[in-house]
């Protein structure tokens, strides 16, 4: 597992640079190099970020069986538990409590995707996240964020069924 995460987080820092190098849309990101390592310094990837806030891109990636997304979570956003898919939440800036497992309360299953919705969770457990944090969430696991205070993150979401 070890491995898979280092390899989705190099594909996340790929992903964003080549999105950023295409800004606008104009251009397709290039493919990732099979033949060589990538590196890529914070700044560069701090500029990144700026980027794509700035212009509310969510999706960085999506691959039908997988999707990078860049989120800035809020008060208002729902929580979650996903039927056939994993959370790997990697937090960039700011700070949020997770608030994960329990019950969701009032469930209510999204059009076109396998989310169930809620509008809250009873009795989860409570994590305080910081930059530098990485939260897994598993398949059918309730999850949801309080006490939000400029929280982003890239998330990345994978099938498991």
């Amino acid at each position: 597992m070890r491995t898979c995460g280092m390899s989705a987080l190099a594909l996340v820092l790929w992903v964003g640079t080549a999105c950023a190098q295409g800004a606008g849309g104009a251009a397709a990101p290039p493919a990732a190099p099979k033949d060589k390592a990538g590196y890529f310094a914070n700044s560069d990837i701090q500029n990144i970020w700026r980027d794509l806030e700035a212009r509310q891109v969510l999706s960085v990636l999506e691959g039908g069986t997988h999707s990078i997304n860049v989120r800035i979570v809020t008060p208002k956003d729902a929580p979650l538990a996903h039927a056939a898919s994993l959370d790997i939440w990697l937090v960039q800036a700011g700070s949020a409590t997770a608030v994960t497992g329990g019950e969701l309360l009032d469930a209510k299953k999204r059009p076109n995707s396998d989310d169930v919705a809620g509008s809250t969770i009873k009795g989860g457990t409570e994590q305080p996240l910081k930059p530098g944090d990485v939260l897994y969430v598993p398949p059918g696991v309730p999850h949801g964020f309080k006490d939000i205070n400029g929280f982003r993150a890239f998330l990345i979401r994978m099938d498991t069924k």
